[in-house]
C-alpha cells in the first residue's frame, strides 16, 4: 500500500519548506555540504567550480550564506551569479563548464516558502539516482553544525555578465530582425524576482517598447506567485492601459511563463507551450514532448504540423529525459513551461516570450487572434488531501473505466475515445493528490471528474 505523507526531504523539483519551519540555514549547509562533496568526488580534474545563484526571495540571502560556508568548508570553489532565473543557472554550468550548479528558489510556491536545486554538470537536474544520493549524504551530515564564514562577506561578481551570455544565446536562435520590424509594445510581470532584469534586457535587444509592472527585483510578490490566470488581472489591465500588443508575466525563478492578448484576456498557462510548439513545428519538423498533464491543445498543434508526439512524467526533467531519447525538437509541460533544445534543455520563460514573439512577427496577426485559432478544451484541476492510498485509488478508477487507454508510468492517465482525459498523480511539491482532466465542453469534463471523486 502506498500511502502519501507530506515530506521534507530531496525531491524532483529539489528541496522546498517553509522557512523558519522545515528549511533554515542549517537545513540549507546539510544539503549544500552534501552536494559539494558528492560533486567534488566526481571531480575529474584538480578544482571544482559550482555557480550559484537565486531569485529575490528575502530568506534567499540567508540561504546563500549557507551554501557559500558549505562550499568553503569543502575548498570548492564558486562563483555568485546573483539574482538570476533558474534556466540561466542551467545554460551557464553548461555552456561555462562549470562542474555543478545551485539555484536557490522556492520557484512557484508562496513567499514563505523558500528552497534549493541542484544542478548537474550538463547543465540538468539530478536524476532519481542522484537525488536519493544527495538525500542519503546529507543524512550522514546531519550534526554537522552551520557556521557562518567570515569569507562569505563581500563577494563581488558580474551579474550581467552572465544575463548577456542566456540573452545571446536565444538571439542566435531566433529572426531578431523581424521581431524588431514589428516595433511591439509588450507590457511584463516578472514579480519583482529573477526575471525582472533580465526580460527587459531581452525585449529590449528585440525592439520591444515594454511596459513594466513588479519589476524591482526585492522579492516584494504583489500577488500569488503561480503564474495562472486568477493571479494575473493587475497585467491584464496593464496591457490595456499601455496599449501593448502582448503581455506576459513569468513565475519567481522565470522558468515558467503566461500570456495575455492586446485584449487584456490572461489565456490560461496551457496555452503558452503550443503557441511555442507552433512557432518551431513551422521552422523545423520533428517530435514533440509534453508531459501527462499538458493539455491535448499542445498535442493537437503538434499533431497537425506533422509531429509525433510523446507523453512524459510531470516533471521537467522527466520531460528533458524524454526529449533526449525522442530527438524532439521541442517539449516542455503545460503549466508554461517551454523547452526549446538549440537554445537551453530546461524550461525557460525567456525561450518562451522569444518564441512566441517570432511567431506574432510571422503571422502578422494580433496575439488573440492566434489563441483563438488554437484547438479549444476545457481544462480542470483539483486536489484532495494526499494521507490515502492511492494504490487502491488506481484499481477503483480502472475498474470503472475500462474501455479507457491507461498509462501508468506517473500515477494514473485514462484516455478516452472521444479526446477526454484524467491524470491522478501524488504532487512532487506538496502534500497533496492532483487530479488533472480536460474535455472538449464544461460539462463533460465536470461530470467526468464527478464520477470519479467517490474512488477517493
Amino acid at each position: 500500500m502506498q500511502n502519501i505523507e507530506k515530506k521534507t526531504k530531496l525531491g524532483v523539483s529539489g528541496y522546498r519548506g517553509v522557512w523558519g519551519k522545515d528549511l533554515s540555514q542549517q537545513i540549507t549547509f546539510e544539503y549544500a555540504l552534501a552536494f559539494a562533496r558528492i560533486i567534488k568526488e566526481r571531480g575529474q580534474r584538480g578544482s571544482v567550480k559550482i555557480l550559484i545563484g537565486r531569485d529575490a526571495r528575502s530568506t534567499g540571502s540567508l540561504m546563500l550564506e549557507a551554501v557559500k560556508s558549505a562550499f568553503i568548508k569543502e575548498n570548492i570553489q564558486y562563483e555568485y551569479a546573483g539574482i538570476i532565473p533558474t534556466p540561466s543557472i542551467l545554460l551557464l554550468v553548461k555552456k561555462l563548464s562549470y562542474d555543478a550548479g545551485v539555484m536557490i528558489t522556492a520557484s512557484h510556491n508562496p513567499k514563505e516558502y523558500n528552497g534549493l536545486k541542484f544542478v548537474m554538470k550538463e547543465g540538468i537536474f539530478p536524476t532519481a539516482d542522484e537525488i536519493s544520493e544527495i538525500e542519503n549524504k546529507k543524512n550522514s551530515l546531519e550534526g554537522k553544525k552551520y557556521i557562518k564564514s567570515t569569507e562569505t562577506e563581500n563577494i563581488n561578481f558580474d551579474n550581467a555578465k552572465f544575463r548577456k551570455i542566456h540573452i545571446e544565446e536565444i538571439l542566435k536562435n531566433i529572426d531578431v530582425d523581424l521581431i524588431k520590424s514589428k516595433k511591439f509594445k509588450v507590457a511584463l510581470d516578472p514579480i519583482n524576482s529573477a526575471g525582472s532584469i533580465i526580460a527587459q534586457e531581452l525585449l529590449q535587444e528585440l525592439g520591444c517598447k515594454t511596459f513594466v509592472i513588479n519589476g524591482e527585483q526585492n522579492g516584494d510578490f504583489t500577488h500569488a506567485p503561480e503564474p495562472r490566470p486568477e493571479n494575473l488581472t493587475e497585467l491584464g489591465k496593464a496591457v490595456l492601459e499601455s496599449s501593448s500588443d502582448i503581455g506576459f508575466a513569468q513565475d519567481p525563478d522565470a522558468d515558467r511563463l503566461l500570456v495575455v492578448t492586446e485584449k487584456g484576456e490572461v489565456l490560461i498557462e496551457e496555452y503558452t507551450l503550443p503557441l511555442a510548439i507552433k512557432n518551431v513545428l513551422n521552422k523545423e519538423k520533428g517530435n514533440v514532448v509534453i508531459n501527462l498533464s499538458t493539455s491535448n491543445t499542445s498535442a493537437d498543434v503538434a499533431l497537425s504540423l506533422g509531429a509525433k508526439v510523446y507523453h512524459a512524467k510531470v516533471n521537467d526533467s522527466d520531460v528533458i529525459e524524454k526529449m533526449k531519447e525522442v530527438g524532439a525538437v521541442i517539449g516542455g509541460e503545460g503549466h508554461g513551461g517551454v523547452i526549446y533544445p538549440p537554445i537551453n534543455m530546461a524550461e525557460d520563460s525567456l525561450v518562451g516570450i522569444a518564441l512566441i514573439l517570432e511567431l506574432l512577427a510571422k503571422e502578422n496577426k494580433k496575439i488573440s487572434e492566434i489563441a483563438d485559432s488554437l484547438p479549444k478544451y476545457v481544462f480542470k484541476k483539483e486536489k484532495i488531501p494526499a494521507s490515502l492510498d492511492v494504490e487502491s485509488i488506481y484499481r477503483k478508477i480502472k475498474d470503472k473505466f475500462p474501455e479507457a487507454q491507461i498509462d501508468e508510468q506517473d500515477g494514473l492517465r485514462l484516455d478516452f475515445a472521444d479526446r477526454s482525459w484524467l491524470h491522478i498523480r501524488p504532487s512532487n511539491t506538496e502534500p497533496i493528490i492532483r487530479i488533472y482532466g480536460e474535455a472538449k465542453t464544461k460539462d463533460q469534463i465536470e461530470s467526468l471528474v464527478t464520477s470519479i471523486l467517490p474512488q477517493l
